[in-house]
């Protein structure tokens, strides 16, 4: 073989390495992007729950003060 046909094989094969990182790399992306959406909802959630928990908790304290301070 000349020095041209192996060039143009390892220059094949460099390439289609190349390409097979960047499909991988491409579907790693795309799961990642998944993965932080789903982590994102749950701490959504974890927020929400416990931002409902502060107000039921506030609006029993202001009812337990209004009780006391009226003598009931």
């Amino acid at each position: 073989m000349t020095d041209t046909t192996l060039l143009k094989e390892k220059w094949n094969e460099d390439k289609a390495k190349l390409e097979n990182a960047i499909s991988d790399l491409k579907k790693r992306r795309k799961e990642s992007k998944k993965e932080s959406k789903a982590a994102c909802q749950v701490v959504k959630s974890k927020f929400k729950a416990d931002l409902k928990q502060a107000e039921k908790s506030l609006k029993e304290f202001k009812k337990s003060h209004k009780k006391e301070k009226t003598g009931l």
